[in-house]
This record gives structure tokens, sequence and C-alpha cells, in this order.
């Protein structure tokens, strides 16, 4: 097949072909008559073109999916293709995810094509799940629930030689974070000092400023593991809460994946996603959350161990408020409100949690 080069190019015709068929999942043999293509990715993430697809069949009847296609800004793609997200998150549906604790949309299509363009096609989980809002932030029960399902998954694949053998999977010193990632983070030190200074408290300057010049060196501590699967991109947007108050949570966006500590998501999601005064109150108790439940299912990891590798974490998480700061577009007005939450969240929180003491 000839691949669609943005989600406006998908035709009923291209789908049928894609993922019609008397065993079709999706159409049960019923053919694709009409679509119309949503936009829902604008405002809410950097490295993809996400749109809902929303599908008339022969019958009358209806369904959606949701396509997924590398995004089209310049640098925000360079990046991408240089770190090679694109293929990692269509392996961890291809190779992962059906076989992990971990609730994500079931994948109906994965297709590649010439020059780095794909397209995944995944269930739409508008009907049963709501998603998690950036801007408005978790409540603590939220963050709860995530915290749970994350120890569960990173029990899971805690210390496993396969993560070995997945050579899609990095390791946070990978070659490509090495040779990106702390530029990303320098950066921005212009356009805080100039533009962000009366956004976030002065101390967190300080410590962006001293981490500068030793990013590499926390930057190869966060890979010393111990070692599991991340999801590494466990901000708000990218997690669902199933609507049937369940406590169910499922995650999206698979992109960042990493074979890493499972401390960084976290300290990830704490520090992006839950607003201020609530991470500075809460952020040692959904640590220990997270610590007990791990500890429970027969990990063996000292809780000081842990508070180190968050410590760490967060300061290496500083280099994607940085990379907001100095070098993405963030899209639009919206993009614009959650990468200033989660910058400012992120700069309180390196403070909160006494991140400067493990420089």
């Amino acid at each position: 097949m000839t691949l669609p080069m943005t989600p406006t190019d998908i035709t009923a015709e291209w789908l049928n072909d894609a993922v019609g068929g008397s065993n079709s999942a999706v159409t049960a043999g019923r053919s694709i008559v009409d679509v119309a293509v949503t936009d829902i990715g604008d405002g809410t993430g950097i490295f993809g073109e996400i749109a809902r697809l929303s599908l008339t069949l022969e019958d009358g009847s209806s369904t959606s999916l949701v396509a997924k296609m590398p995004c089209t800004e310049p640098a925000n793609l360079h990046v991408a293709q240089m770190l090679g997200i694109y293929e990692r998150e269509m392996h961890m549906f291809e190779q992962v995810l059906d076989r992990s604790p971990m609730h994500a949309p079931a994948c109906r299509l994965v297709e590649r094509g010439p020059d780095g363009q794909f397209v995944l096609l995944l269930d739409d989980m508008s009907t049963n799940w709501t998603v998690g809002d950036q801007i408005v932030g978790a409540t603590i029960p939220q963050a709860e629930q995530v915290v749970d399902a994350l120890a569960e998954f990173h029990v899971h694949w805690w210390e496993s030689p396969e993560l070995d053998r997945m050579e899609w999977l990095p390791k946070p010193n990978a070659p490509q974070y090495t040779a990106v990632v702390p530029g990303l983070y320098r950066a921005g030190l212009e356009g805080l000092q100039s533009d962000w200074a009366d956004k976030v408290p002065p101390q967190s300057v300080d410590v962006a400023l001293a981490l500068a010049p030793r990013f590499e060196d926390i930057h190869e501590r966060t890979a010393g593991g111990p070692t599991t699967l991340i999801h590494t991109d466990t901000r708000l947007d990218n997690i669902f809460f199933a609507a049937d108050g369940s406590g169910k949570v499922a995650f999206i966006d698979f992109q960042l994946a990493l074979a890493g500590r499972g401390v960084a998501d976290i300290a990830y999601m704490v520090g992006t996603s839950v607003p201020h005064a609530d991470a500075a109150q809460h952020w040692e108790a959904l640590l220990r959350r997270w610590h007990g439940r791990i500890v429970d299912q027969g990990i063996d990891y000292a809780f000081d161990d842990a508070l180190t590798a968050y410590r760490e974490a967060a300061l290496y998480y500083l280099s994607g408020a940085m990379a907001l700061i100095g070098t993405f577009d963030t899209g639009n007005e919206r993009g614009a409100a959650w990468a200033e939450a989660y910058t400012t969240r992120m700069f309180n929180h390196v403070v909160d949690i006494d991140a400067v003491s493990v420089l």
C-alpha cells in the first residue's frame, strides 16, 4: 500500500485495504464508505500527528480509530528521527504491550513506508476512558492510580534479561541520547534566565545553572539501574482513566520507552503533572506508595536508593522543560499552556525535593 502522508490523506479506500476484509476486528466484514478526520493531537504532543478517524460503514453503522503519524514541524521531526522514537513505539505495539500488565489501546495496524513514514491505527479510547489534562493536572487519587499501574508494569519487567535482547529499546545513556539531550538542555539556559525567571523559583534557576556543567554525569547516573521497562513520558495527556470508576488506568504514547529505572516514571509523572502545591505535599508519599508496591511483589530495592534515583531523574527531566523553553514548537495556544504547566511544575519540583543534594 502507498501510505498516506498526513491523517487528512487517509481515505475510505485506503482503510478498506489496510484494516478491512471479512476477518477484520474493526469492520466485521463491512466496507468503509466514508471517513471523517479530526485532529486530536494539536496542543497535546510535539512528536506526532494524531487524528480520530470516524468511519461510516456500508450498513450505516459507525466506528472510530485513532491514527498516529510522524510530526511535520522540522525541528521536532529532526529530534524524533535522531532519537529513533517512531520505530520504538511501533515495536512496543508489535512485541511488548499485548503481554504486559498495562492497559493500552489495541493496535489494528502498524505500517512502515519509505523515508521514515509510518501509520499506526489504534482503537479509539474516548468512549470508555477519560484522558487526563496536563494543564489542569492530576488529583492525588489519580496520581495514586497511576503509581499503582506503573508499579505493576515495572515489576513485570524488573531486571528481565529479555530487555537486553530488544535491540530497538535504548537505555537512558544510549548514544543517540548522549548526542542530543545535553544540547537540548543547554539550549534552554538563556531563555530560562531571560524569559522564565519570573515564572519559576529563583532557587530552581540556580539548580539549573549548577546542573549545566554536570549534566552528562547525572545523565549517566540515570542509566545505573536497577533496570526495567519504563514508559518515560508519563505526563497526564498520555494517561486515561476508566470512566466506570474502577480505578483502571491506561497509557498511550510509547515513543520514549526505555530500559531504565522504574522510579523515573514516578518522578516524571509527579514532577510534570501534579499541581505544585499537591506535589510539594505528597511527592514522598507517592514515591513510598510505588516503593511499597514493588517491594510487596518481591523486589529487593532500598527506599534510600529509590529516593536518590528519584532526585537524579528529576534533575535529568529538567531537560524536557529546557527543550520546551529553547527548542521545541508546541504548536498552538493550548500547547503553550501545557508546556508552561509542565515546565513550571518541574522547576518547582526540583526545589521541593532538594534534588540539588545529589549533585
